[in-house]
């Protein structure tokens, strides 16, 4: 059934590794350097101080170990720089960014960790095959919640497109997934996952509806509009593409059939 969803919707499926080495579990590439695999994930915990306002959560870094391990350096050092300005972003600061700083250097290769999140987004480890379905929701979660929110309007949105690419797609499914979202990995991050299983076609709606979502409310923030040109850039549209590509989404040009 997937081969079929590959020829008639611009799906392709991977070929499956015969072994890989036991910290490896999986080709995909990491999303930072883009040249290692992907062998370990870290949640870390991050605090923002804004004088009044006081922000709170946790980032979710999966890569190579060098690059999760940059991530959480960097955390670390955006919490020294932004996390005096409120008397609790000062005591989280002060007894978290520590911690969060030494653990980046124990930061080690993850198996079981990678294993869980492919499993959680339906990317294929080297031994299972790609949940297709999955791999989808989980991409349009991401951009849905990408500003922390999920408005009834996005998914809707995100519901049409996704019915072109997925002839047995559950709406259940798809809210489900918005609803239980845990977050913390870019939109491009999952792009550069989906890349590996779309034919350029698949790769147009994916585009379009990341688009769509983020034109929903009426108004284009900055950075989620960098994250769109992100995503175009994964999927190998040059700069000038991506601008005309936007342009003619914005114009209205592109919905789904």
């Amino acid at each position: 059934m997937l081969v079929s969803l590959g020829y008639s919707f611009g799906l392709d499926c991977p070929p499956m590794l015969e072994k890989a080495m036991p910290e490896q579990v999986t080709d995909t590439p990491c999303p930072y350097c883009k040249s290692r695999p992907l062998t370990t994930v870290r949640r870390v915990p991050y605090y923002r101080g804004y004088v009044l306002v006081f922000q709170h959560g946790s980032k979710r870094f999966a890569g190579c170990v060098s690059c999760v391990r940059k991530q959480m350096l960097l955390e670390s050092a955006k919490a020294v720089g932004f996390g005096w300005f409120s008397p609790k972003a000062l005591v989280a600061t002060v007894f978290v960014t520590p911690v969060t700083f030494g653990r980046a250097f124990f930061v080690r290769s993850d198996p079981k960790r990678v294993t869980a999140l492919l499993d959680e987004i339906g990317v294929p480890t080297n031994t299972h095959e790609v949940r297709l379905a999955d791999a989808l929701y989980s991409s349009a979660a991401a951009i849905i919640k990408s500003d922390g929110e999920a408005h009834p309007s996005e998914v809707d949105i995100a519901a049409e497109y996704l019915q072109v690419l997925l002839p047995e797609f559950e709406r259940s499914a798809l809210n489900d997934r918005v609803a239980e979202w845990k977050g913390g990995m870019s939109v491009d991050a999952h792009a550069l996952f989906l890349r590996r299983f779309l034919k350029p076609e698949g790769q147009q709606v994916i585009l379009e509806m990341f688009a769509a979502v983020i034109l929903a409310d009426g108004k284009i923030e900055k950075q989620e509009r960098k994250q769109w040109d992100r995503v175009a850039k994964v999927f190998g549209l040059s700069k000038t593409e991506i601008q005309e590509k936007w342009a003619s989404l914005v114009e209205g040009e592109s919905v789904p059939v």
